[in-house]
């Protein structure tokens, strides 16, 4: 049995730790001194909520303006980010109110970013974790006890200290979360933020497809989207773990043609937003960054992969020939599938096997897919994403 505080005991802090309280010995700790609770003990004073605890879980509002909840129009709104008041405040307190040997678990929302100035000011990252929650309101209880991946981020990983520290969270999440054992990963603080932010974010875009089904449907008639949307729930390649490998953009003799022509439809039945274009500018301007990535190093540019995917010579839709035309724009040559014996700049564009190259001593290697070993002397290995 742990010790345990939980500092924030509203929709999502108090009902977690009613689960915990189960296993557990815990104390809460809200502003709001009203509530009241038989499964935890509730404290009158953060000092006291803190007093004696192993683990301190942060579950404090990160909230937004009112005006961007969702439910009057936002998206013309100046953006904004969330407001870290009540987590800043209850960091600052927890530096000194906080048992030296207590972990402190924040797992309220935060953007990409955001902790790592906040922890270190402070000096408490030895003792911090980023553990987000991918709970949904209404079903808090339900998805605490079968969640599907759980992340735990710290200031570095791995290192031999935050190991310890992730398997005594992982064994006391076991004590708790009973009905199913989530993929876990191990992770920095910032991977984390990416991880649960990217989480919702790619929920909002399948709702958003899926709707955009209906109004094309609704538009041209005789048709159910969703008839259209029971048969794509059945392909692999949408509702599994395909595709989701940063690296290059999306290619081939179908996508992007395809996302123009709709795009010309969108206009065409007048669907009063176009989708459609604004992916194919973000994989436009995403070829155009590892162009300039490339170019940067003032070295002849290689592109390891001219077709659109491994194991075809289709270059139809090839995001490495529209890499090569913003590279070309710039001014500079490109040599596609080719090594030379002289130091090059090379892009490797297809999620494959480079080992067996050999690279001029003194060339720069842009590995897209993160798969090249960088422990080489004579040759620099860039993961590109990876900074």
């Amino acid at each position: 049995m742990k010790n345990v505080t939980m500092i924030g005991l509203g929709k999502l802090g108090l009902p977690v730790a009613e689960v915990m309280a189960e296993k557990h010995y815990v104390k809460g700790y809200d502003i709001d001194i009203s509530i009241k609770n038989d499964k935890i003990k509730i404290c009158n004073s953060l000092y006291n909520a803190c007093d004696g605890s192993e683990i301190i879980f942060i579950a404090v509002p990160t909230p937004h303006d009112p005006a961007y909840g969702g439910e009057a129009p936002s998206s013309e709104l100046p953006t904004k980010d969330f407001n870290y008041q009540y987590l800043k405040e209850t960091l600052t307190s927890l530096v000194d109110m906080a048992p030296k040997d207590a972990l402190i678990v924040n797992i309220s929302t935060v953007l990409p970013g955001t902790l790592r100035p906040m922890i270190t000011e402070l000096g408490i990252a030895d003792r911090f974790v980023y553990n987000p929650y991918l709970i949904a309101m209404g079903t808090v209880t339900d998805d605490f006890i079968a969640p599907d991946i759980m992340m735990l981020g710290f200031d570095r990983w791995p290192t031999e200290e935050n190991k310890k520290k992730a398997e005594m969270l992982i064994d006391f999440y076991k004590t708790v979360q009973t009905k199913r054992e989530p993929h876990t990963t191990l992770c920095t603080w910032e991977e984390a933020e990416c991880i649960k932010i990217f989480h919702n974010t790619y929920i909002s875009a399948k709702v958003g497809i899926a709707n955009m089904i209906q109004d094309v449907t609704m538009k041209i008639g005789h048709s159910n989207p969703s008839v259209v949307a029971e048969s794509l729930r059945h392909a692999d390649r949408i509702v599994s773990s395909k595709y989701m490998e940063p690296g290059m953009g999306d290619g081939g003799p179908c996508h992007p043609r395809d996302n123009i022509a709709l795009s010309w439809l969108a206009e065409k039945i007048d669907l009063g937003y176009d989708l459609f274009k604004s992916i194919m500018q973000a994989r436009e301007i995403q070829a155009q960054n590892v162009a300039k990535e490339l170019i940067r190093h003032k070295l002849p540019v290689h592109i390891l992969g001219k077709s659109f995917k491994p194991e075809t010579n289709l270059t139809d839709g090839s995001t490495s020939m529209l890499v090569g035309h913003y590279v070309e724009q710039a001014g500079h040559k490109v040599v596609y599938d080719n090594v030379s014996v002289s130091p090059a700049v090379y892009l490797l564009a297809h999620p494959v096997d480079y080992s067996t190259v050999n690279f001029a001593e003194g060339s720069v290697v842009v590995d897209m897919y993160r798969r090249y070993n960088t422990f080489y002397d004579k040759i620099k290995v860039i993961h590109y994403g990876v900074k």
